[in-house]
């Protein structure tokens, strides 16, 4: 059969009572109605830019609760016995509560309480309340009250660092005036950090008390009484009578009155101890340049707005550094506001050049003024969008930026096919009231449709489990809010502006056509482009690509097994890892934390020591890993020669973006000295960076631990990235007393490994000793470094029990560790508040005279106040102590952390080749415990399970959306039958741009289900309606004719917003290609298959129709008994001849 020629649809005859009916039509012909609901959505953009807060990562709810119960002085065994085993039965087993974390150090307990999503937060707190105070009575006596909280993610702002040859109370006082100055003008949560505060040591003589019979309880017990201000009473009812204490001085305390002798002596703190006032070298200290400093978190608070909070910082340091002395030294540090700004600028720019694609395509496919009225709605509804947000608490943050961005094209597409098909009636003979009116009342079905299914598609992403879920759930909310926006600028603003356009266009043809008018040069020269343009596209839909969908339909079978074929070879690709897989992108925040821990034996200043050799090497790192990486970006560019054939466009950008970055780092070698590259460096004794260091043979004294903490420039300034410093760590100069280094790099979430394995059951030294195991296993993976468990040695302990005679004399475990503790430990007496802050007074015995010796001859006493020796009380027993015991629901556990290059592998292929060594069944076989890789591993399971639940149900909705429009339970199937082709087209251009497949990757296929079946039912619509008055083969290939324009346009439009992000080389926006790759080319692969495979489905779907029904007339004959007396009506129906011979 020979291609029949094509047939402008002409459009049912409506009524103009039909048409003055509804609300389309009412504001369509209002004078003022379209204008002033647009006035109010862009107020509402308006008013919400200048109140929406600005923050990296969206606020998002921790159904977490901690409880913290502080025993000072008690090793982490015991407070695993008497806090850790009595509280976390009675909290595991709370209403809605997932798991139980719980852990046991040295002085205290923590528990971290995990409920299911959705709990009642309120409640779920007043239920562990109840639990904790049910069994804090059994708690030990000196055991402090539990400390019961929420959690709340708040973002850090920024740090100040504050620094000099100062004393310690100097520069507590500068900082502490900082932070309420900056409290006052609104910042809402600014924490002093490193600060150490007076202590008043008072260090008895031993023998003194032995000789008074005094014990160093009754010291304390002295000062205490003497330090306290209580009440007297009244004096005649008018006026009170208190006792007044001590002052806050050693002198004071030494004056303490202890006991008074029969002979009238009074004997005093100072005749028994040596009093002294100072700040203790021990704990967390901080220096910079070897100056003592002092740190200042700032954080960003429940409402407040990170950008508006950095630039209060910024003006308070300007005014203040002038007043402080010359020597202190002030800078601000970690800015994360400063890499939120840099996102929302870098958003905004590709925002920018995404708009300018758009209304290029809107321009270049549709005349002036129609693609004018169209191009008003992107910020109109973005308007309405920003106002949405603001109602429903939300903010500025990468997500519903993202999300905005995303949604640049899809705003526009409802517009576009009311718009054109407004301008298509009109170019009929409609009217421009009718035209306009008919074109939205005419598209509101297939375009609500259409809507629907992106609506859909997005909305179940709210519905994602997990932290990643909660912290992703911005982009439904957004996108759903645009596009209800877009749904009423289209259907109530857009029609009375096309109705105002039309008519403009109508009188200035008619002023041209009656020779009043003349257009003026670029005018005229603009319709002489748009005739040309249209001339040529007619030429194109009805010359060429109608021909070839002719050939499609005719060639429909194979076409089908053709695109089912692709399909399956794309998920062959992805089983056999091309491209690779990586859960979660990490975009670096430039700053890389080096850990150390030195040998038993060590002093504090000899980890000041090597923190200052590790600081004076950081230029020399920096000049190494700008070297290697200037190495690694020349072979990288030679290599890029060699590439798969559809590649080769990608990487000719890709050479000329790598060869500029090779010119920028040879210059700034040459011209910018290391130093130049480093923000802030500083050092800490007592503390670690990232997750903390365990380690073989590890220890927890503070002293003995020191983090280096080296923040650069931004990556896009130094070029290099913070792994070539990362592995260059291990070449700094070593300390003799050096046990070892670890490091952590610092990513845009914060501090983080990449690979953490739990080694669950079984005893803590089981444990320790499979996490040895496993920490050598994983060092010996390629790509894997820095692996380390995070339970360290304890001291050595001396386990004491009360023998049988002790028991006989009064004494029990709670007596004697008290009596113990005050002799060995201290204890602290008191504190006291003066106007520098908080001071404590201990007591405790000197440590040179605390030997073997010293506890043979210890006295304890009875409850009756006799003397007894202490080895007549209890037994001892040494053993090696761990200064961290960890349990999850019960169940001991040590987890083991390790740094992966993301380049050679991902946690999943760790995982396989733990399993192909054999050393999961050895460590499982050998020491008796589980592994279970966590951390990002069980978030990704967890995500993946999510993911295929949300996808079904996108699915599903999206099916029974179609079939409410078709009114069919088949028609459906071939529009959705396009999406698999998404998925292809999603493979091929990760694979194209050498991008790795992630979550957000997913993320984005869940949104293009919805959106890539839009272009589909405006199709199949228009086919439907007209095979109701043409034979099916001609109304498929007019209809797919007809749809060409919106078709391109919709999705060149959506493809155009999201491009530029495609080309970004900025290391910030590494983390959206991902899922712009996934939308850009699965949409762009889709419409080509829309425009074919779409008129293909189409006709088998007719042909399996026509059969069944020729079928079902075959069968009733056969199995009618007699000739029914309407069969003579009835006849065979076959398949349509329109379709019998396509190819003709």
């Amino acid at each position: 059969m020979a291609l029949t020629a094509y047939r402008p649809e002409r459009p049912e005859v409506i009524r103009d009572t039909d048409v003055e009916k509804g609300i389309i039509a009412a504001f369509a012909r209002h004078g003022t109605a379209a204008n002033i609901l647009m006035m109010l959505m862009i107020a509402a953009g308006i008013w919400a830019f200048f109140n929406l807060r600005t923050q990296f990562f969206p606020d998002f709810v921790q159904e977490r609760i901690t409880v913290n119960v502080s025993w000072p002085d008690a090793p982490a065994a015991s407070v695993d016995e008497a806090i850790v085993q009595v509280l976390e039965p009675e909290v595991r087993f709370l209403e809605n509560v997932d798991s139980v974390f719980a852990s046991a150090n040295d002085n205290a307990a923590v528990f971290s309480l995990l409920f299911k999503t959705g709990t009642d937060m309120e409640q779920a707190l007043a239920n562990v309340t109840s639990a904790v105070d049910a069994v804090e009575n059994s708690f030990p006596e000196d055991a402090a009250d539990a400390r019961i909280r929420v959690s709340a993610f708040r973002d850090p702002v920024s740090s100040i660092l504050i620094a000099g040859p100062v004393s310690q109370y100097g520069l507590k006082t500068i900082a502490e005036r900082m932070r309420d100055d900056l409290l006052n003008r609104g910042l809402l949560e600014v924490n002093v950090q490193g600060a150490r505060n007076p202590e008043i040591e008072v260090e008895v003589d031993e023998s003194a008390l032995r000789r008074l019979g005094l014990t160093p309880a009754d010291v304390s017990a002295a000062i205490a009484r003497r330090a306290n201000d209580l009440p007297a009473g009244t004096l005649g009812g008018e006026r009170a009578v208190r006792t007044v204490g001590t002052e806050a001085s050693a002198d004071s305390i030494a004056d303490s009155p202890i006991r008074a002798e029969p002979d009238g002596t009074v004997i005093r703190v100072g005749d028994v101890a040596q009093v002294t006032e100072s700040v203790p070298d021990t704990g967390r200290s901080i220096y910079f340049q070897g100056e003592p400093a002092i740190s200042l978190q700032i954080r960003r608070g429940p409402e407040g707005d990170a950008i508006r909070q950095q630039a209060v910082i910024r003006e308070y340091l300007e005014e203040i550094r002038p007043t402080l002395p010359t020597n202190i030294t002030i800078e601000n540090y970690d800015v994360r506001a400063d890499l939120i700004l840099g996102r929302v600028l870098l958003l905004r720019d590709n925002a920018f050049y995404g708009v300018l694609i758009v209304l290029a395509f809107l321009f270049m496919f549709l005349n002036m003024r129609t693609a004018f009225w169209i191009a008003v709605g992107i910020p109109v509804s973005i308007a309405a969008t920003l106002g949405v947000m603001w109602a429903l608490g939300l903010s500025i943050n990468m997500f519903t930026l993202f999300a905005l961005i995303l949604s640049l094209g899809i705003i526009v597409d409802d517009a576009i096919v009311v718009g054109e098909y407004a301008d298509f009636l009109h170019q009929q003979g409609y009217k421009p009231a009718k035209a306009a009116i008919i074109g939205a009342k005419r598209m509101i079905g297939p375009v609500v449709a259409a809507a629907t299914t992106t609506i859909v598609a997005f909305g179940v992403l709210y519905f994602l489990p997990g932290r990643l879920g909660s912290i992703a759930s911005d982009i439904p909310v957004t996108v759903v809010a645009v596009l209800i926006a877009s749904l009423i600028e289209c259907f109530l603003v857009l029609p009375g502006h096309m109705y105002h356009a039309l008519k403009q266009r109508e009188r200035a043809e008619r002023r041209l056509r009656s020779g009043n008018g003349h257009p003026t040069p670029v005018n005229a020269a603009i319709a002489g482009l748009r005739t040309r343009f249209d001339a040529g596209f007619e030429y194109v839909r009805l010359r060429l690509f109608r021909p070839m969908v002719a050939f499609f339909v005719w060639a429909r079978y194979p076409l089908l097994v053709g695109g089912l074929v692709i399909f399956v070879y794309a998920i062959a690709m992805v089983m056999t890892g091309s491209p690779r897989w990586s859960f979660f992108i990490r975009p670096e925040n430039n700053a890389v934390n080096v850990n150390l821990t030195m040998v038993e034996g060590a002093t504090r200043a000899d980890t000041l020591e090597q923190l200052m050799m590790a600081e004076t090497y950081v230029p020399e790192l920096i000049r190494d890993a700008r070297t290697s990486h200037l190495s690694n970006m020349q072979r990288e560019l030679g290599d890029m020669a060699d590439g798969a054939w559809y590649s080769w466009p990608k990487r000719q950008y890709d050479q000329r973006v790598l060869a500029a970055k090779i010119e920028r780092l040879e210059e700034r070698i040459e011209s910018v000295p290391p130093e130049d590259d480093v923000v802030v460096i500083f050092s800490q004794v007592g503390a670690r960076g990232g997750f903390g260091f365990g380690g073989t043979g590890s220890v927890s004294d503070p002293d003995l631990l020191g983090n280096v903490r080296v923040e650069l420039v931004e990556q896009d300034t130094r070029i290099y990235g913070t792994r070539s410093l990362f592995f260059g760590l291990q070449s700094i100069p070593k300390h003799p007393k050096l046990e070892g280094l670890a490091s952590r790099r610092s990513f845009g979430g914060g501090d983080a490994s990449s690979i953490s394995v739990a080694l669950v059951g079984g005893e803590t030294e089981q444990l320790k000793a499979a996490a040895l195991q496993l920490s050598a296993f994983l060092n010996g993976i390629e790509g894997v470094s820095e692996a380390e468990d995070d339970t360290p040695y304890g001291t050595t302990q001396l386990v004491a029990q009360v023998s049988d005679r002790g028991a006989a004399l009064g004494f029990d475990a709670s007596s004697v560790g008290q009596q113990l503790r005050a002799w060995i430990s201290g204890e602290t007496a008191v504190n006291l508040v003066r106007d520098d802050g908080e001071i404590s007074v201990t007591v405790k015995v000197d440590e040179a005279v605390q030997t073997a010796n010293f506890l043979a001859g210890l006295d304890l006493y009875t409850p009756a106040g006799t003397p007894v020796k202490l080895s007549h009380v209890v037994d001892f027993t040494e053993i090696a102590g761990f200064s961290l015991i960890q349990s999850r629901d019960g169940a001991r556990r040590i987890t083991v952390q390790a740094e992966l290059n993301e380049d050679t592998g991902n946690v999943g292929d760790v995982e396989a080749r733990l399993r192909e060594i054999g050393a999961i069944g050895a460590l499982e076989g050998d020491f008796g415990v589980q592994v279970a890789f966590e951390g990002e591993a069980e978030e990704e399971r967890e995500f993946l399970i999510g993911f295929r639940n949300v996808l079904i149900i996108a699915m599903a909705l999206i099916f029974l959306t179609l079939a409410w429009v078709f009114q069919s339970f088949f028609r459906p199937l071939i529009v959705m039958a396009i999406i698999p082709l998404g998925f292809v087209g999603m493979i091929f251009g990760h694979l194209i741009h050498g991008q790795v497949l992630s979550f957000l990757s997913l993320i984005g296929f869940v949104g293009l289900t919805g959106i890539i079946v839009n272009d589909s039912i405006v199709l199949i619509s228009t086919i439907e309606r007209r095979a109701r008055h043409q034979p099916v083969r001609n109304a498929i290939l007019d209809g797919a004719a007809d749809r060409l324009r919106p078709v391109l346009l919709t999705s060149l439009t959506t493809i155009g917003g999201l491009m530029p992000l495609l080309f970004e080389t900025s290391v910030q926006a590494q983390f959206l290609i991902p899922p712009s790759l996934t939308i850009v080319y699965g949409l762009g692969l889709g419409t080509i298959v829309v425009l074919v495979l779409a008129p293909a489905l189409f006709a088998v779907q007719h042909d399996i129709t026509s059969s069944l029904r020729s079928a079902t007339v075959v069968i009733n004959r056969m199995l009618s008994t007699r000739r029914p007396r309407f069969a003579s009506t009835v006849q065979p129906v076959t398949a349509d001849p329109s379709l019998a011979d396509e190819g003709a």
